[in-house]
């Protein structure tokens, strides 16, 4: 099997580049000797995802190739509006790469048609998440394609996606970002680690 990459994309209201939310699973990568990059795209706003998030993609899709070129497995890591950008990304790769990825509460359509390029998914969300409940009354587009996932996982008969409820977890997580908090990483943060090396789901 090839090594993995993680490919770490944060989501858009973040001023860190995601060193607070996705940023924080470096170190359980780095402890299972996996190999990541993370896609800093800066703080876009809520106009600026609907004008910036395909160019975004653009730029991890071509991570994403040229991981593949190199040899390695990439596994696409992405946290909210960074799902997003992951799925309009993998739409962009050819299905012969066979990219694994993993969704932290995504803000991306509960129902969306998965991209012939994903090998595996696994979804991580909470039935309590708020932002991503409200996210769908915005206006729809191309390039933000928002949704429920986040709080509903994902509803569809795609056999590649695995959902994972993270209230029935003990400890539970049930807001937006609470898996990144201090009590509760060392928990998921194992567990997602676990995920890329394992090929992205039946970890839990």
């Amino acid at each position: 099997m090839s090594r993995p990459l993680a490919i770490l994309i944060h989501g858009f209201n973040v001023w860190d580049g995601g060193r607070a939310t996705v940023g924080k699973l470096r170190p359980f990568l780095s402890a299972r000797d996996v190999s990541y990059i993370s896609i800093n795209y800066g703080h876009v706003g809520l106009i600026g995802t609907r004008f910036k998030n395909r160019a975004i993609a653009s730029t991890v899709a071509k991570a994403v190739k040229t991981a593949v070129c190199n040899e390695f497995r990439p596994v696409v890591i992405g946290h909210s509006n960074g799902c997003a950008i992951a799925h309009l990304a993998l739409e962009e790769v050819e299905a012969e790469c066979a990219v694994d990825a993993i969704y932290i509460n995504p803000a991306l359509k509960e129902t969306v048609d998965i991209a012939p390029s994903v090998a595996q998914l696994a979804v991580w969300h909470s039935p309590s998440d708020g932002p991503v409940r409200w996210s769908k009354w915005l206006p729809v587009s191309d390039a933000r394609p928002w949704g429920e996932m986040g709080a509903v996982g994902y509803i569809g008969e795609d056999k590649r996606v695995t959902n994972y409820n993270k209230e029935l977890m003990e400890p539970p997580s049930t807001e937006h970002s609470d898996l990144f908090s201090a009590e509760l990483l060392p928990f998921y943060g194992p567990l997602i680690a676990d995920g890329v090396v394992m090929g992205g789901v039946d970890v839990w």
